[in-house]
């Protein structure tokens, strides 16, 4: 497995896959979460993944579907959670997954996090709700989310929390835009 060192340069454009996995009731077993396997990767070291309407997503248990819209994701080495922008008819809404920094897989041109139970969504024009504390403390308490990805988890929603209400990153409107226009071709990034 490649540290985030390897992260190659990927053509603007290029092909790559997001994978979210989560532990299993076993110590040391995995278990798939969700795949996007054809995310289009737009900048480099704190990547920008873009994900045109239609973009396949894969369930852990092999469901697949496609977001009617599209949809730009911000990852960052060192962050504890991702921001998906979703970006609808109605206004941009937003999915933040609490989960582990990426990991690059060179060989699977693959950027894999661990999925850590919580998550903040937000609906366009809404505000801010944390969901999933239960499923968050469950796997705490059966040893699927270790004491120091559970206080890593707990920072990270506050740490999303105050960008949200500063409009900090991918919470400014003006940077949805801007991504928006590159990964559909309108400007160069």
């Amino acid at each position: 497995m490649g540290s985030w060192g390897d992260v190659p340069e990927v053509a603007p454009y290029g092909r790559v896959c997001l994978e979210s996995v989560k532990r299993g009731d076993s110590p040391g077993t995995w278990k798939a979460h969700r795949r996007w396997p054809e995310a289009q990767w737009l900048q480099g070291r704190s990547p920008v993944l873009w994900f045109a309407p239609g973009t396949p997503v894969v369930e852990g248990n092999g469901r697949r579907w496609s977001s009617p819209y599209p949809v730009i994701c911000w990852l960052w080495e060192d962050k504890w959670f991702h921001v998906m922008a979703l970006c609808r008819e109605d206004g941009t809404g937003y999915y933040c997954n609490i989960a582990s920094p990426p990991v690059w897989l060179p060989e699977r041109k693959t950027l894999r996090v661990t999925d850590l139970e919580l998550d903040v969504r937000i609906e366009p024009r809404g505000r801010p709700k944390v969901v999933d504390r239960d499923e968050f403390e469950m796997a705490v308490r059966r040893g699927r989310i270790t004491r120091i990805e559970a206080a890593a988890a707990e920072r990270a929603v506050e740490e999303l929390l105050g960008w949200i209400k500063d409009r900090t990153g991918p919470f400014d409107p003006a940077e949805v835009i801007r991504w928006r226009r590159v990964g559909e071709g309108q400007v160069p990034e």
